[in-house]
């Protein structure tokens, strides 16, 4: 299905939405500004990028329906009981693996002290009990708000163009990169060839977005699985 969407909404999505999410992940050069109010950085950022990711999606939706579409437009045909019942199972599995973090840690009594040591490949990993709850939370709203608006949005809306799919994938990747923020080459590598990626298995599946959040979810929660380095 081709979807017509104008043209100032699209970019207003496909660079103003990576474009404040790069500002926010400034936030993580500015540790010690949370740490001089005795706040709690983690917990304080991740709420602020979960509650950003409810606004994109918020928005993806009223700029559909301001083009008389709704989600089925952009793959996502899943109803209320569906949706549901996809969120359900996520939580399963995610507090699955945070019970066996939890009994990991526990059982190798890992000390605080050692967690602290850990590099910072943890700026997003989640180190305390508390964190990695926020952290399964934000993953539930990520996955899905990132595959909205960088697969099902970006994708059918720039095929509404005379785009051709596979170019489309390349273009949606890049705004994709910027929504994590960039502090090195690598990290642009990385999150573009996994836009790539996630942008080829949309096309490839037939359109199925669910299929993309599902898989966008195992790659957040892996985050979680970096703290086990510290068991021997």
């Amino acid at each position: 299905m081709q979807i017509k969407i104008p043209l100032s909404r699209v970019l207003t999505i496909l660079i103003g939405f990576p474009a404040i999410s790069y500002l926010l992940s400034l936030l993580l050069l500015r540790r010690e500004w949370f740490d001089s109010l005795g706040l709690d950085f983690f917990t304080l950022f991740w709420m602020l990028i979960g509650l950003w990711y409810l606004i994109q999606i918020g928005i993806t939706i009223r700029v559909l329906k301001a083009s008389h579409l709704d989600l089925s437009a952009i793959g996502y045909r899943f109803n209320f009981q569906r949706t549901a019942w996809l969120i359900t199972g996520y939580l399963i599995l995610a507090f699955a693996l945070f019970g066996f973090i939890e009994f990991a840690l526990a059982s190798a009594n890992v000390t605080e002290e050692e967690i602290n040591s850990l590099s910072d490949l943890s700026n997003i990993t989640p180190k305390t009990t508390t964190n990695r709850i926020i952290f399964i939370v934000v993953g539930l709203v990520a996955g899905i708000s990132e595959e909205f608006v960088y697969r099902g949005f970006a994708i059918q809306s720039l095929e509404g163009y005379n785009i051709n799919k596979w170019i489309a994938v390349i273009i949606s990747a890049i705004p994709f990169v910027f929504q994590h923020g960039l502090k090195s080459i690598d990290q642009f590598w990385w999150f573009f060839i996994w836009g790539l990626v996630l942008g080829i298995i949309f096309i490839l599946t037939k359109r199925k977005l669910y299929i993309n959040i599902i898989i966008h979810w195992l790659i957040i929660l892996s985050g979680m699985l970096a703290i086990l380095q510290l068991i021997d």
